[in-house]
């Protein structure tokens, strides 16, 4: 354990000094930045997609047609859920930077424009928390941190929201990525529990923050704890929609 913290604080500091070394560059396209604390330039930043009209009510899926077929064939436990931008290559390749290779601020950058999002959507305003899909402790030991918990805190903060985390994977279950629809499903069935030290969540309203929606099913399977435990209303809130 011991020898394990001390590897994780070394990679940190080895990132801490390769960021001071090398100028800092554009995440997709590699052009150099003149903000240190930028992780986009302007142009990549502008070729990101958001969601803004013509989605499902329920669950934001982007509706060429008029009916959803993501809820045809899922029956959510969340009131509704949105999320902010398309899941492009400039996209994928930023959370594939935050997940993989330890780029931080990324989770800020996502963070901010959900922020944007949420107070331009009054669907949201009478929301009174914040939380995350959790990672299993295997997992979240081996990555260093929950990108999802990252993002989720940011936007507490920003909103002055209260961040809470009253939910825990409570079973490890192989990675979602390349699942097809019903094997995702039945994956993360009983994945989820109350954490032993969880806050009242009777009558709560929280936004529910991941990183990505695919199918839903991991936002639907901690919704439906969250809502088994008292709370009044959850919304999900992704920063990409696959």
């Amino acid at each position: 354990m011991m020898g394990s913290r001390f590897l994780q604080r070394w990679k940190d500091s080895l990132v801490m000094v390769i960021n001071l070394l090398i100028p800092p560059v554009c995440l997709i396209c590699h052009e150099a930045l003149t903000e240190s604390k930028s992780v986009l330039c302007e142009a990549c930043t502008l070729q990101l997609n958001t969601i803004s009209s013509n989605y499902c009510p329920k669950c934001g899926t982007p509706m060429p047609e008029e009916a959803c077929d993501t809820c045809a064939q899922t029956e959510f436990s969340f009131d509704f859920a949105r999320s902010v931008f398309r899941y492009s290559e400039g996209m994928k390749q930023l959370i594939h930077e935050l997940k993989y290779n330890r780029r931080l601020k990324v989770a800020g950058f996502l963070a901010e424009g959900m922020v944007e999002y949420l107070q331009a959507h009054p669907e949201f305003k009478d929301f009174d928390s914040i939380s995350a899909v959790p990672l299993h402790t295997v997992r979240k030991r081996e990555r260093g941190f929950n990108q999802s918990e990252l993002i989720a805190r940011h936007i507490a903060r920003r909103l002055n929201l209260h961040y809470i985390s009253p939910v825990q994977r409570s079973r490890y279950t192989s990675s979602q990525t390349r699942l097809h629809r019903d094997d995702r499903l039945g994956n993360l069935k009983g994945a989820f529990k109350l954490a032993r030290k969880t806050p009242k969540l009777l009558n709560r309203r929280i936004i529910l923050v991941d990183d990505i929606f695919t199918t839903g099913s991991t936002i639907n399977e901690v919704s439906g704890v969250l809502k088994a435990s008292g709370s009044l209303q959850v919304a999900g809130l992704t920063a990409a929609r696959a």
